[in-house]
């Protein structure tokens, strides 16, 4: 049952059933409703009948005449009927010399009842009682209803099997309708595959509302997946290119000391060298393949930016301090991208920082905005547009490779949000500030 397209046929199938079986019993008993109606109707008519005919008559005679026509004189008709006046009975000549089988009336003044007539017959008898010239008696009437139960049965049985065949019907039309209500489902999955795999897949859309968002879920999923895959892979190539630098000023050292004959260090440094190659080139494979984290986890700076600091404080050797202010709940950004986003604006600031840093953050549903301010020496407002660009350095004096806030910017871009520097008014070094809007 964990299936949903199984869950919702079974639904279906177990209400149509059950609508059939209403059906069922509707078509059983609303007809012999009816045909008992229309038929006892006919027998109060003729009965009524029996009765005027009597009171007409100065005693009561032995038969009735006129009689009710034909079918009540013809034998084993199916029309039948019997008067009870005491000792005396009167019966129709359809009878001929077979009595009904009728029950005394109770306190009743009419009974309808079943009753077993001549030749097998099934009869629907109407009794009542009257008054005729200070005498009370009962009048009986019965009418033989096998063949109109017969055509009721035959029209139910025909009825049933347009029903089934209009739930079987009904069932294909389900199965179709589902197939095509649920197909963005199976894009969804198929969008999903994709994604595992590294590839981005953009879907339509346009589907069933209570799918929409879900659709619309996967799709900014995808889409962040893509953008983070390329952010990725864009700084795997910078940093593969800022070690490279690096490692050929090494390999020349080695090959100047075998110049000078220090053959067994230089082999040894080459040996290095090659592992470390190797293990740059097999992590950054790996990294390229596997992109960043999983991405979904919501970020909340009093948890994530509280450890960041500690670390960053400890890394500085208690140089800096962090001055942290946050405020508003966890908003839905990706944890890892803010941790990397907040990891390289706090360590550029610390770098440059005589002694404080200070971090504004504001979060909620609506997006986050924070600022990063350094008392350091700051930026020239002319240099301000270039500081996002790979690779660049202002200065050479402190470590690193230009490519923080490249990375930022591409963080910022990611997520359709704003980047913009200044000076800082209270503290006088760079001011960062930046806003990532929400849906």
């Amino acid at each position: 049952m964990n299936s949903l397209r199984l869950r919702l046929h079974l639904l279906l199938l177990g209400g149509l059933a059950l609508l059939l079986v209403v059906q069922m019993l509707g078509l059983r008993l609303i007809p012999q409703a009816l045909v008992e109606d229309y038929v006892l109707t006919r027998l109060q008519h003729d009965a009524d009948t029996l009765y005027a005919r009597l009171l007409l008559q100065p005693t009561l005679p032995e038969q009735i005449t006129p009689t009710l026509g034909t079918i009540y004189d013809t034998p084993l008709s199916g029309h039948y009927f019997r008067i009870d006046a005491g000792s005396q009975i009167i019966r129709s000549r359809s009878l001929w010399d077979v009595d009904l089988p009728l029950a005394a009336l109770s306190e009743a003044k009419s009974s309808v009842s079943r009753i077993a007539g001549p030749a097998g017959q099934q009869l629907l008898n109407y009794s009542r009682r009257y008054e005729v010239q200070g005498q009370m008696l009962t009048i009986s009437v019965a009418e033989d209803v096998a063949a109109m139960e017969r055509t009721v049965s035959s029209l139910e049985q025909q009825l049933l099997s347009l029903s089934l065949f209009a739930l079987l019907l009904v069932l294909v039309m389900q199965v179709w309708i589902l197939r095509r209500a649920l197909r963005p489902l199976d894009d969804a999955v198929a969008a999903c595959g994709l994604l595992e795999s590294g590839q981005a897949h953009e879907m339509d859309e346009q589907g069933p509302r209570e799918l929409r968002p879900l659709l619309q879920a996967i799709n900014r999923l995808s889409r962040h997946h893509g953008l983070r895959l390329a952010r990725s892979r864009r700084a795997l190539g910078n940093v593969s290119h800022a070690l490279k630098t690096p490692l050929a000023v090494l390999q020349q050292q080695a090959d100047e000391m075998e110049r000078r004959g220090e053959k067994t260090q230089a082999e040894a440094m080459r040996q290095q060298l090659g592992a470390m190659a190797q293990t740059i080139g097999r992590e950054l494979h790996r990294a390229r393949m596997a992109g960043s984290g999983t991405p979904g986890a919501r970020f909340d700076g009093r948890e994530e930016l509280v450890a960041l600091s500690e670390a960053l404080m400890q890394l500085h050797q208690g140089r800096v301090q962090i001055a942290l202010s946050i405020s508003g709940e966890a908003c839905a950004l990706d944890a890892d991208d803010m941790l990397e986003l907040f990891g390289n604006l706090l360590d550029n600031a610390c770098k440059w920082a005589r002694e404080r840093v200070q971090v504004t953050v504001q979060q909620g549903a609506d997006g986050l905005h924070a600022q990063i301010e350094d008392d350091g020496p700051g930026v020239a407002a002319e240099a301000w547009d270039t500081l996002t660009r790979p690779g660049q350095r202002l200065d050479e004096s402190r470590p690193g490779h230009g490519l923080g806030l490249s990375i930022v910017q591409d963080i910022i871009e990611q997520y359709h949000g704003t980047l913009a520097f200044s000076r800082s008014a209270e503290l006088g070094g760079l001011k960062v500030t930046l806003r990532i809007p929400l849906g």
